[in-house]
């Protein structure tokens, strides 16, 4: 018998709308593989399977010359106080065809759907931008400040004079504050060795605006770390819950195809007391332990507003699986 802590949350992927167990949906795709984004620069095209935070460098080897500012004083302390690096970040708005979802953050994002890096001349979102918009399957970036060293760090080296570079990096994903854990090495920039501490400031995500509403839907546009949790109606107004892996582009078209493919099915083959068809849907990501896992569409013959999205996650099991990008649309009537 599983145990629901957390709160009380949304249907079983084929049962009853208020019993959705997460635990069951999680497993109803292959598991994702989380990546950190590699330090320093330009880096060759990443394999989704690695973990490459610290990419192998030989020791005292000179490294890339960043393009952003130094910092003032040029300490990893420094560099995380910088005002002029939190203005940067607070004055950065979002361009054409995106939106903000976290600004001047101290850590960068890792996780699952992870794309590519660039390294850019100027902090400037909208150079990240045009970048993703012509990468197959990016639908989120991250710009960044990053304290780096000018050589790489060793025993028998220089301690490393610092440089300041500037990076988007690119994912599949929205990406979300939860995710910005990536912090560097701070705690290795100490005066009695020559290691250096890398860090981050001025970190900025921003998503595609094609998770925003879509043609023929209407609905929530600011997304939310909750699923829905529908009220008992009859006849129940849930219908079912379909996954995608992340392995697939994460869009609210999947969503919204599911529910009309649905809709299609259920007029040809209407349910016993009449057709039942999708006219509203609840998309989100669900993590496990933290891990992005899939998109989960959820689908019902009714629409609910968001002060029912209060499905914010439960542990089974020894997991804990939460809830993040939860977006509601309903069908237009036409």
């Amino acid at each position: 018998m599983k145990s629901f802590t957390f709160a009380t949350l949304a249907l079983a992927a084929v049962t009853r709308a208020q019993l959705l167990d997460l635990e069951d949906l999680a497993e109803s795709v292959p598991a994702p593989i989380a990546v950190t984004p590699p330090f320093g620069g330009n880096a060759e095209e990443l394999t989704s399977t690695s973990n490459l935070r610290f990419a192998k460098r030989d020791v005292c080897a000179t490294q890339a010359t960043g393009k952003g500012p130094a910092s003032n004083p040029p300490t990893a302390e420094g560099f995380l106080n910088d005002p002029d690096f939190e203005a940067t970040a607070l004055g950065a708005g979002a361009p054409d065809g995106y939106f903000n979802t976290f600004k001047n953050l101290k850590g960068s994002i890792e996780g699952v759907g992870y794309k590519t890096l660039n390294t850019i001349d100027t902090y400037d979102p909208a150079i990240c931008a045009r970048a993703c918009n012509v990468m197959d399957g990016c639908n989120a970036f991250n710009i960044m400040y990053e304290r780096n060293g000018l050589t790489a760090s060793g025993a028998n080296c220089d301690k490393p004079l610092p440089t300041t570079i500037i990076k988007c990096t690119f994912w599949t994903v929205p990406v979300v504050a939860e995710h910005a854990t990536n912090i560097g090495n701070r705690a290795n920039d100490q005066p009695d060795n020559n290691q250096f501490g890398i860090v981050i400031a001025a970190s900025n995500g921003y998503v595609s605006n094609k998770f925003k509403p879509i043609s023929g839907y209407q609905g929530t546009t600011i997304p939310v770390d909750a699923a829905l949790n529908a009220p008992t109606t009859t006849p129940n107004s849930f219908i079912r819950s379909q996954t995608f892996p992340i392995s697939a582009e994460y869009k609210l078209t999947n969503c919204a195809k599911a529910c009309s493919d649905q809709a299609a099915y259920e007029y040809r083959h209407p349910s016993p007391g009449g057709a039942r068809a999708c006219n509203f849907f609840n998309s989100y990501l669900l993590l496990k332990n933290g891990v992005a896992q899939s998109q989960v569409c959820s689908m019902y013959t009714q629409s609910f507003d968001n002060s029912y999205s209060t499905n914010f996650g439960q542990q089974q099991n020894g997991n804990t699986y939460t809830i993040t990008f939860g977006l509601s649309q309903s069908l237009i009537s036409q």
